[in-house]
């Protein structure tokens, strides 16, 4: 590594003997940092220690300007050492006076040896003039301080105090945040006790409310049992009578099975109430598994023949257990009734026993619709059904797992090897060590758990109806057989019945019979009457179909539903037969009005739609003809069957099928609500037809596209009569452009005509103009009498003809030879004309006032532009001779298309019903004698204004003067404002 030069030493330093101090050496080794500059800046002296400071080297710097040994830091953007220190020296030099500095940030570059680049510094300078007794300042004494060390030391201490002032902050918001949390900690554990207080109040309340309702079911179970035995008993007494009549049978029949029914979900109750309170006590007797597995199962024989399912128990001949007699009883026939209700007709059912490990394990299986693996464990919560709905409580299973647990066992389900449901039940052989076991002992069975013949009897079927055919159409929807054939015996006097087990039969039946009045029940298997009307309303057709709900569950959220969007009534059991049958009646007959009256409509659109003057179709989206009327098949020549079995396009001429597809999609989208398109159609024989179509498109319920109708116009004649118009105006037009080109030529010619007869007779005309004034002049005054009247007319005459054959001229070059664009200002050439007027001799002594707007201007031709206005001034100073104060007027109007410049006058005028006639030539409006003119003059400022792309119009009225007001399309105003302004602002000007 490099080291820092090192300053000479005192010996190097030291002067010669016998010689004055070396002021040089003794500047060098001062040991402050100095530097000795020229007026110029240069450096010409240093002193070790500042040398060393700066890192260096005397003989480096000696002889070079301050700022290329010292220059800025280029990494620091806001280096100003520099700048302040020139303009330090700068002051030092022009004020020759001491300047101190402040404190500077001044990077000092680093020798190469030691890696280059700046090193960051912070200096004190003060410069002081050196200046000689006459005033020359001769050097600069640059002294500075390296206060770097200082200054750092003062950034760290300023940011030791910020981060304590920091600190402090922070800590007094931690101590105000802390002191924060705790109050609310100490809210919440305030609140929190008084919540757990709240929850062991009402988990008391709770308590005691199971322990109430466990009561109540207990209660209401033994209250019900009573009436429940008085019943079946009572029908049992009355079915042994042997000459009961088969209709009261049956009835007696239907009331021992529901009376039973009710008696089971009673007993289940009643368990259920006995679990809860813990009052459900388990007696162990010794007994053999097996054999009571084997008597329970014998009871479902019967039934399991009934309905064709097969039905066996396998596993151990014997097995001795301690169990509770009766619940493994109940546990059985739970399982069982459960099996069988969920099996089809001829289906399986199969109870097997094994032993394993000390327990007894018996297994239930079916190959009913099994039970979904998410609901194995939720199945044998209380009151849960799961998907295999069937009726019941849903407290069979609950029970089971129950009395499964009392012995310390368990029942768990799951998927049957050949499909359905599989049921394990697992309980110990042994009773618990110190429980009271009985000896063997034969407990009897409750008769009305068990499945009897009553249950065994078939499905009562639904009764034929008394009706007509054509009567009204009532579909039942009940999953029990009992209720559904009460309801239809019910109906069927009154309407014709169908009938379904479950929701999803109902609707497909439905969707089958299309029936007028829908009864159904809510809770059933497969499908719940609430998902069929949705599914059902979702069917085309089946959206007015009335509906009755008829259930015994209360659920007010669900029959408000119903009742706002799916069903016109909702009905509780029980309920009373003619109160229903009232309900139905009603809505049957607001049904078959609604129907009458369609039937009605149908019969008035099918006579419009068939005897229309013009074709109908109806066509499916997808443009296929879905019903068309006589007219159309009239039209395009075909059967209504080869219609109906195309579609639109393929009656189309392949160029046009495409030609409306835009606004089909617009029709679809919204957009707009029906159009029009002529298209040629194919009818009978690829025979091309045109024809005008109106399409609309009807939505359905949802806002989809239905169908559309098109509305067909037959526009073959006016096709043909157009086509015959268009060839007989092409004709026309031919005739019209070859007429117009003789005319053009013939014109021409004409014009060319009179503008050579006129150019040739002026050079005669001119002779004799010319002798007769030489006559007038020269023997005028010989001339005595007629003679002298002659002279006098044949020079009038010669003027008139030399007027006549100008006015030829003008009204032959306006209509030849190419315009030219000028700028005209026709303030000013207004003026000229007036003064030319003026300074002529006038007929009659009058005072004539002109009115001349200033800065009138436009673009055109302007000899031509010249003509008009010299023609229009011109007859508003004729045709004001006989008027004592005449006024003529040039200005401008606007009729907000643009500039209308008029020239007035408050001479003659004219009857304005002859004013078409002022234009034409050679046409005048008044005698010679009156008013002398050539009447060419008028016709010529026509020919140039519509040359010029203007238009040119009169009015006046007799004795009152007249207004021309031209229009010229480049019209504008002009700088010039010397008479008036564009805006019609005029000035009076005698003449």
């Amino acid at each position: 590594m490099a080291t820092k030069p090192s300053p000479p030493s005192a010996s190097d330093r030291a002067p010669p003997a016998g010689q004055g101090p070396d002021f040089r050496a003794l500047f060098e080794a001062i040991p402050g940092l100095y530097l000795a500059l020229d007026p110029d800046l240069r450096i010409v002296a240093v002193s070790d220690a500042y040398a060393l400071a700066t890192m260096t080297r005397r003989q480096d710097i000696v002889g070079r300007k301050i700022f290329d040994i010292f220059p800025d830091n280029p990494d620091d953007a806001n280096a100003d050492g520099v700048r302040n220190l020139k303009a330090s020296l700068e002051r030092v030099l022009e004020t020759r006076a001491v300047d101190t500095m402040a404190v500077q940030k001044y990077d000092i570059r680093k020798p190469e040896a030691e890696g280059g680049g700046f090193e960051v510094r912070y200096w004190s300078p003060i410069n002081s003039p050196i200046v000689e007794p006459g005033g020359t300042l001769t050097h600069i004494i640059h002294r500075v301080e390296d206060v770097t060390d200082f200054v750092q030391l003062q950034q760290r201490e300023a940011e030791r105090t910020k981060l304590a002032e920091s600190l402090r902050e922070r800590s007094g918001q931690m101590e105000a945040e802390i002191y924060a949390r705790a109050r609310e900690v100490a809210d919440i554990n305030f609140k929190l006790k008084q919540a757990n207080g709240e929850l062991a109040r009402l988990y008391e309340k709770t308590r005691e409310l199971d322990e109430l309702k466990s009561q109540f079911f207990a209660n209401v179970s033994h209250e019900l049992r009573t009436p429940l035995a008085l019943i079946l008993g009572l029908v049992a007494r009355r079915t042994a009578d042997p000459n009961l009549a088969d209709p009261a049978r049956r009835d007696l029949d239907g009331i021992h099975r529901n009376a039973r029914l009710l008696y089971r979900h009673v007993s289940n109750l009643l368990d259920i109430s006995k679990l809860e309170a813990g009052r459900m006590l388990i007696h162990y007797v010794q007994v053999d598994l097996a054999r009571e597995i084997r008597l329970i199962a014998s009871h479902f024989e019967s039934l399991a023949e009934g309905r064709r399912i097969q039905y066996g128990v396998r596993g151990l001949s014997e097995l001795p257990a301690q169990v509770d007699q009766e619940m493994v009883e109940r546990i059985l026939l739970n399982l069982l009734a459960n099996a069988f209700r969920h099996t089809p007709d001829g289906g399986s059912v199969a109870v097997s026993l094994q032993e394993r490990s000390g327990c007894a394990v018996i297994q239930v299986q079916d190959n009913g619709p099994g039970v979904p693996a998410a609901l194995h464990d939720t199945i044998f919560e209380r009151f849960r059904q799961g998907e295999r709905r069937s009726g019941g409580t849903g407290l069979g299973l609950a029970i089971v797992l129950e009395f499964c647990r009392l012995h310390g066992g368990s029942v768990v389900v799951s998927d049957s090897p050949g499909g359905g449901a599989l049921f394990t039940v697992t309980l110990p052989l042994m009773a618990p060590a110190g429980a009271e076991v009985v000896s063997s002992a034969s407990v009897p069975m409750d008769p009305n758990l068990l499945p009897q013949a009553v249950d065994l009897q078939p499905q009562p079927a639904a009764p034929h109806s008394k009706v007509l055919i054509g009567a009204p159409l009532v579909l039942v929807v009940e999953d029990n057989p009992d209720m559904r054939v009460f309801l239809a015996e019910a109906l069927a006097s009154h309407y014709r019945v169908a009938v379904a087990c479950d929701g999803q039969d109902g609707l497909e039946m439905a969707l089958e019979v299309r029936p007028d009045l829908v009864i159904s029940d809510v809770m059933m298997p497969r499908m719940n009457g609430d998902e069929m009307v949705v599914a059902l309303r979702a069917q085309p057709g089946m959206e007015d179909v009335p509906i009755i709900m008829l259930t015994a569950k209360a659920d007010d959220e669900l029959r408000i539903k119903l009742l706002r969007d799916a069903v016109q009534d909702y009905v509780y059991k029980p309920f009373l037969l003619e109160e229903l049958l009232a309900r139905a009646g009603r809505l049957i007959d607001e049904r078959w009005k609604k129907l009458a009256v369609l039937r009605e409509n149908e019969v008035r659109f099918r006579a419009t739609f068939e005897q229309a003057a013009v074709g109908i179709a109806l066509l499916a989206p997808n443009g296929h003809f879905l019903r068309v009327n006589a007219r159309l098949c009239s039209i395009l020549g075909l059967d209504q069957l080869d219609l109906l079995s195309c579609a639109l396009r393929d009656v189309t001429h392949p160029d046009d099928v495409d030609l409306d597809v835009a606004e089909a999609r617009s029709l679809i989208e919204g957009h707009i609500q029906t159009y029009t398109v002529e298209k040629r159609g194919m009818g009978n024989g690829a025979r091309i037809i045109w024809l005008s179509l109106t399409v609309s498109l009807v939505r359905n319920a949802l806002g989809a596209p239905y169908y559309f109708i098109v509305v067909v116009e037959d526009i073959q004649r006016r096709k043909e009569a157009e086509n015959d118009v268009l060839r007989l105006n092409a004709g026309l037009e031919q005739r019209v452009r070859e007429r117009t080109s003789q005319l053009q030529a013939a014109n021409e010619e004409l014009e060319s005509f009179s503008y050579a007869v006129s150019h040739d007779l002026r050079a005669p005309l001119r002779a004799m103009t010319g002798f007769s004034q030489a006559l007038v002049e020269d023997f005028g005054d010989s001339l005595e009498g007629e003679a002298r009247n002659y002279l006098d007319e044949i020079v009038r005459g010669g003027k008139h003809m030399a007027e006549l054959i100008d006015g030829l001229l003008q009204l032959a070059r306006s209509t030849r030879g190419e315009l030219r664009r000028d700028r005209v200002d026709l303030s000013a050439l207004a003026r000229a004309i007036r003064d030319e007027h003026s300074r002529a001799k006038p007929r009659y002594r009058r005072r004539v006032t002109w009115r001349i707007a200033g800065g009138l201007a436009t673009r055109g031709d302007s000899r031509m532009i010249d003509v008009v206005m010299r023609n229009l001034l011109g007859n508003a100073w004729k045709y004001t001779s006989n008027t004592e104060e005449a006024v003529i007027s040039l200005y401008v109007e606007n009729d907000g298309t643009g500039p209308v410049f008029c020239v007035a006058d408050n001479g003659a005028g004219f009857d304005p019903k002859h004013a078409e006639k002022l234009f034409k030539p050679f046409s005048r409006l008044h005698r010679q004698d009156e008013f002398p003119g050539i009447g060419i003059g008028l016709a010529t400022v026509q020919r140039i204004i519509r040359r010029h792309g203007g238009t040119i119009q009169a009015v006046a009225s007799p004795g009152k003067g007249a207004v021309f007001r031209f229009t010229l399309p480049e019209a504008g105003p002009d700088g010039d404002d010397s008479e008036g302004d564009w805006n019609g602002r005029q000035v009076d000007s005698p003449g």
